[in-house]
């Protein structure tokens, strides 16, 4: 396989990854719209890390600091995250989850693998091994193209 006939692949994977996540958000969206996919993303790495930097999370998520500072204000303000200025350093603020944020982020997660759940019923369990195989192989592999 050539390199160009991977990259169509890729292409052609991101495409078809994109598409399911506009429909799994739409219908996330009619249960009950709470947060939007870049909030639901940042509250995950938010969470991960404990605290994180605004700097290291807008590498982390591929998101723009000035656009990510207006998404975390507005989680701010929502009170799903906390800031944090660095007592050593005033110019580094550090943002956290706050307890309302890991509630809604628990039901959010539900509501996102309820609905994957769901979609994923129309496969038999050989093609749900297969996925499950295929999937955990090239995150591993995709992760090194970062």
């Amino acid at each position: 396989m050539s390199d160009k006939e991977l990259s169509i692949l890729l292409l052609e994977s991101m495409n078809n990854f994109h598409n399911l996540i506009k429909i799994i958000n739409n219908e996330r969206y009619k249960k009950d719209k709470v947060l939007t996919e870049r909030q639901f993303f940042a509250l995950v790495k938010i969470r991960k890390h404990d605290k994180i930097e605004l700097k290291n999370l807008s590498r982390d998520l591929h998101v723009s600091t000035s656009s990510l500072c207006i998404l975390l204000n507005k989680l701010v303000e929502q009170e799903y995250v906390y800031r944090e200025e660095d007592s050593r350093d005033r110019r580094n603020t550090f943002y956290g989850i706050t307890k309302n944020g890991e509630k809604i982020l628990d039901n959010e997660i539900l509501k996102f693998v309820s609905i994957i759940s769901d979609k994923m019923d129309c496969l038999d369990i050989d093609n749900k091994d297969k996925l499950f195989t295929s999937l955990e192989e090239s995150k591993n592999i995709i992760e090194q193209l970062f």
